[in-house]
């Protein structure tokens, strides 16, 4: 089940301290380094043209999990004008982010730069399970397509546990092609291969 668009409105942040907090640590993160003490590190692949799902996320993943995010239009060190050092960049911060999360809406997927950050997220976060997509759709029931290579890597979708809460799982296949689930909780977690 693919999630749908405002499906992480119930966690923005209104007030603004907050808010203000969430930005400054994904702006210092950006402008001094990869990795943190404070959370594991997520470069979020995202179109910019989503931002009020990105914003949603953002505060989900931080509220929830204390993740780091790296967004690259946050990032000081980005040059104003897109250019060969934008990609150096971006390659340097996925490869040295924890983990690759594509927030994979209708727009982003046909963006250029977030599928060519899948593919950079391809060889260096996926043979170690730390890259996932996170399909959102326009409406409940709709579906996109264009784009059904994605559907060999890891995704995150929502599933009921064995105590009837709905969590959020990320389902990958292990070694053997079965298909596997792990708790967004336990991904986020772990550095490791499953």
């Amino acid at each position: 089940m693919k999630l749908t668009r405002g499906y992480f409105n119930n966690y923005r942040v209104s007030d603004s301290a907050v808010l203000n907090e969430s930005y400054n640590r994904t702006r210092t993160f950006s402008s001094t380094g990869i990795r943190s003490a404070s959370g594991t590190t997520v470069f979020i692949s995202h179109k910019h043209d989503d931002l009020a799902d990105l914003q949603g996320l953002l505060d989900f993943l931080t509220k929830e999990y204390n993740v780091v995010p790296f967004i690259d239009s946050m990032d000081k060190g980005m040059p104003k004008n897109t250019c060969a050092e934008t990609a150096n960049r971006i390659k340097q911060a996925i490869s040295g982010c924890g983990k690759f999360l594509l927030l994979a809406t209708n727009k982003a997927l046909a963006s250029k730069w977030c599928n060519w950050e899948v593919g950079i997220a391809d060889k260096l976060k996926l043979p170690t399970n730390n890259m996932a997509i996170l399909p959102m759709v326009d409406t409940p029931g709709s579906f996109y397509s264009g784009n059904e290579y994605l559907e060999i890597y890891p995704y995150v979708d929502e599933w009921e546990n064995h105590a009837g809460k709905r969590i959020l799982t990320v389902i990958y296949r292990d070694s053997n092609g079965i298909e596997m689930r792990v708790s967004l909780r336990d991904w986020l977690r772990s550095e490791s291969n499953y």
